[in-house]
């Protein structure tokens, strides 16, 4: 759980630092934005496709997304 909760914790953080909401992610990635908040309280798993395209609508590569999660 804890990987799951410190990932969502730097998407959050990665985000909020460019200035995007949670609805703003969904529209570009064309998903809901429950979806995204599930993903930031860990409430939920994803692809690895799912993940490319979080990393790019965050503009955040993913090697910085896994480093700030410490993972």
């Amino acid at each position: 759980y804890m990987e799951y909760r410190n990932f969502g914790l730097s998407v959050s953080y990665f985000r909020k630092l460019h200035g995007l909401t949670q609805q703003n992610v969904a529209d570009i990635m064309d998903i809901s934005y429950e979806t995204i908040s599930r993903i930031e309280n860990a409430n939920t798993g994803m692809s690895l496709d799912m993940l490319f395209e979080l990393s790019k609508a965050i503009k955040t590569p993913l090697s910085e997304l896994f480093a700030h999660a410490k993972l």
